[in-house]
């Protein structure tokens, strides 16, 4: 797979090459996408980690406080 990467001067430019894109049948994404797609699937794997107790977290948060 190979990437183009164009930068729009504005919004109407962006729009412009998304629906050029988007009638010759290719794949266009913005950086703002991707970034999406990547937190969504860091965040899905996250889902999958074992959970930790409110309290545990509180006294983690509280003793970093107070080391300053």
């Amino acid at each position: 797979m190979e990437t183009l990467i164009i930068k729009a001067k504005d919004k109407s430019e962006l729009a412009f090459f998304l629906e050029l894109a988007k009638r010759l049948g290719v794949v266009a994404k913005t950086i703002d996408d991707v970034e999406d797609e990547m937190l969504l699937r860091a965040m899905e794997n996250n889902k999958h980690t074992p959970t930790v107790d409110k309290s545990l977290v509180m006294e983690t948060i509280h003793n970093i406080l107070n080391d300053r």
